[in-house]
């Protein structure tokens, strides 16, 4: 069980340390900087404790007498278990917080992992489960933090009297410190007041409020906060999503994804990064590919305006960097015309971050010492390439076409014509988060038609260059092709230790299509991609609770069991009855005597986190296997409740019907699909974790696409497949995320088993 965190102000409170060893020591260490009264007591003491300042040293062993005055907390840090189990009790007798040194059983609190940098402080504990857990995020969250932060919130304290005065609406003066905060963190420093002025008011403003003399500054600053501030807009940034998983984007972007209200998103995003805004942000697709706009670049300038106009913080989510190709600059010039403050975060772009993908360096010693990127995609010209395109064929470096797949044959022959080699190294490569993943390699007078007979598709980079006949990835093998003319250096030893070996990914090269909740979707990601899959979300689902026209005490009343048949139907009921009031820690007196069942071990364990555990779960998950785990134990004439899913089946109350219970069924949720994509990309296999999702995903595409191999979580789900399809499919052994890629993992290993 964890504990809770709790912080509280020991400025000028007692605090006493039983103990004079390195423990001791570091346990004051920690609580120096939050100004308590501290006093150490033990016969030997260490030099390092009594060079603390203002600590009361007391060189003796422990007495019950220095339990008074009451000390706000104490620690025992002696080596005597005996003397630390003493102190424990001894405070837990007079309810003083007592802690004791690797010892949680005699702890009423633990130590966190301590992150702390001026007013800020953060605590990180595993309640005692792993102190290496609690330290590796300690360490995870002091990256985060900027060096300034310090500075930071000492400013914006030293602000908090005169916006105070002249805001009292708290909200609104939470939305100013939110601005001011940010507005901070995006410079790494406090603003000046002259800058503090301009943020809030407007040139004009601002510079007046700073021309005040020291002594007027504040009453300033509180005159422009009152008259102007509440009315300015949001705020945009535009940030690089990178090209690839979502964890390739840069720690400043993921900080604002996840503090923005509403996110503007384009195509080849992980929708892993999506996940990462707030539940309640508002996110708005406008895809921009090659010959699909879901919005011109106008309609998306303008919508950005007016989301940030009316108060909003946007992040504009963009795959790879903003700035190349990826009009950054035309968005980020219309919002500071709009006066809109706004800021761009660069993302890993894709001539890198696709070729090293495919294991191509785009330069290399001895190869390529020169990188030259290019858009191949132009409207003024008669052929679509730039008019000195000629030139680029003089270059000795690596070029990266961008946008430019449509006009291969015309790319690779202008090159020959102006002088490239026929036999320059080249790659066709679509890889990121594209929907059909491909790298072709050939000679550049052979490319175009290698790209057409792999059927590469939209978007990919053209690489051309001696780096192409390179493979670094984990997995790759060096290329046999010479070097002989391509090297600089003639070739000796460029590629020398270039084969990569390591472990293969099981599922490395195989493309699923999921359905469903953003839990069972999670769930079946992670464990997807550590196998080497990629996954794509085909349709999702979104839990609606359902009004509660329930209670807990009429339940109660009229029921015997109370059975839940998925972890959703858990977590929506006891949050209806608890935002209801109906349910509170003190009167849970009523639930005493009544008998709970569950479909499986995760719909257990959600039960569980409300202090309540299973009377009956079947070893296995079906609503058959449930029925009769109930029908073993229950009484016949018994009244059970199934609190699930409006969209569950009747298999479940029929059974218990016919085995003589009474029977309830209330439905606590319903799910709501969001259309997806408006076609799918090539899958190798598609999963379905209920008969809803199945439902959803025919009436969205109609058919599942030719090759693709259907997995069911379970029986239930099975049959509503068999209702649309007579194609082959999987079913899984286990109901739950692991069985189906359990399912994929035996699917794969018996087609690569040779016959016989």
């Amino acid at each position: 069980m964890p504990f809770f965190p709790m912080f509280i102000d020991l400025k000028d409170k007692p605090v006493l340390i039983a103990g004079g060893g390195s423990v001791a020591l570091r346990k004051l260490e920690k609580l120096s900087p939050y100004g308590g009264k501290m006093a150490v007591v033990a016969p030997d003491i260490l030099p390092g404790i009594a060079d603390f300042p203002d600590v009361k040293l007391k060189r003796r062993g422990f007495k019950a007498s220095d339990l008074r005055p009451r000390p706000a907390l104490v620690i025992a840090a002696t080596d005597s278990r005996e003397v630390n189990r003493r102190i424990s009790r001894l405070c837990r007798n007079r309810h003083i917080p007592v802690n004791v040194a690797d010892d949680p059983a005699l702890c009423s609190f633990l130590f966190p992992a301590l992150v702390h940098q001026g007013a800020f402080s953060a605590g990180i504990s595993t309640g005692g489960a792993s102190p290496v857990a609690a330290a590796y995020f300690k360490e995870r969250i002091k990256e985060l933090l900027p060096e300034g932060l310090e500075g930071l919130l000492l400013w914006l304290e030293s602000l908090r009297p005169a916006v105070k005065a002249a805001v009292p609406e708290q909200s609104r003066r939470g939305e100013i410190f939110r601005r001011l905060f940010e507005a901070g963190m995006a410079k790494g420093a406090p603003l000046t007041w002259e800058e503090t002025g301009r943020y809030i008011a407007g040139e004009a403003q601002g510079v007046a409020a700073a021309e005040k003399n020291a002594a007027g500054k504040a009453q300033g600053i509180a005159e422009v906060v009152k008259d102007t501030f509440c009315g300015l807009p949001g705020s945009v940034a535009l940030v690089g999503a990178g090209c690839g998983k979502a964890d390739l984007i840069t720690l400043r972007g993921l900080r604002l994804l996840r503090q923005c209200q509403a996110v503007v998103y384009d195509d080849l995003i992980d929708e892993e990064l999506l996940d990462a805004a707030p539940e309640s942000a508002e996110r708005i697709y406008v895809g921009k590919r090659s010959g699909v706009h879901a919005a011109s670049q106008e309609e998306i300038n303008q919508r950005l305006i007016a989301l940030a106009r009316s108060g909003l913080k946007v992040v504009r989510l963009k795959g790879g960097d903003p700035y190349l190709f990826g009009r950054g600059g035309e968005e980020m010039t219309a919002l500071k015309a709009a006066g809109i403050f706004c800021q761009e975060v660069p993302g890993i772009p894709s001539p890198m971050g696709i070729a090293a993908e495919a294991g191509i360096p785009v330069t290399h010693r001895g190869i390529s010492r020169s990188l030259h990127i290019v858009t191949a995609h132009t409207a003024d010209t008669k052929d679509g390439l730039l008019e000195d395109f000629d030139a680029l064929a003089k270059l000795s470096g690596t070029l990266v076409f961008l946008m430019g797949l449509a006009h291969l044959p015309v790319i690779a022959a202008r090159l020959i014509a102006a002088g490239k080699d026929p036999k320059t190294p080249s790659a066709v490569i679509s890889g990121g988060n594209a929907p059909n993943p491909a790298c072709v390699r050939a000679s550049l007078d052979a490319i175009a038609q290698a790209a057409e007979n792999a059927c590469v598709s939209a978007p990919a980079i053209i690489l051309v260059g001696g780096v192409a006949v390179m493979d670094l990835s984990a997995d790759g093998e060096s290329r046999k092709e010479s070097l002989e003319g391509i090297c600089d250096d003639g070739g000796k030893g460029a590629l020398k230790g270039a084969r990569a070996g390591g472990w293969k990914a099981p599922l490395k090269g195989v493309r699923v299509g999921l359905t469903g909740t953003p839990e069972i979707e999670k769930k079946q990601r992670v464990a997807l991609q550590v196998l080497g899959a990629e996954t794509v979300w085909a349709v999702r689902s979104e839990i609606k609770e359902l009004p509660g026209a329930y209670d807990w005490r009429r339940l109660s009343a009229n029921s015997d069991w109370l059975v839940f048949t998925s972890a959703n139907g858990v977590r929506a009921c006891f949050r209806q009855v608890a935002e209801a009031g109906q349910m509170m820690e003190k009167d849970m007196d009523f639930l005493k005597g009544k008998k709970f069942s569950v479909i499986g071990a995760a719909t257990g364990a959600a039960l569980a986190r409300y202090g309540i555990d299973a009377d009956v779960c079947p070893d296995t998950y079906t609503s058959e296997h449930l029925a009769s785990a109930i029908a073993a134990v229950a009484k016949p004439g018994e009244r059970v409740t199934l609190l699930r899913s409006a969209l569950a089946t009747k298999t479940l109350p029929e059974m218990l019907q016919k085995s003589g219970f009474v029977v309830e069924d209330i439905p606590v949720y319903d799910l709501e699909s969001s259309p997806g994509a408006a076609r799918l990309p090539k899958l190798d296999y598609l999963t379905f974790s209920s008969a809803g999702g199945v439902e959803s995903f025919f009436k969205q595409y109609g058919a599942v696409p030719e090759g693709v191999c259907c997995v069911c979580i379970g029986s239930v789900t099975a049959k509503a497949l068999e209702q649309h399809t007579d194609a082959y499919f999987l079913t899984a052994s286990e109901i739950s995320a692991e069985g189906i890629v359990e399912a994929i993992l035996h699917d794969r290993e018996s087609r690569r088993r040779p016959a016989g």
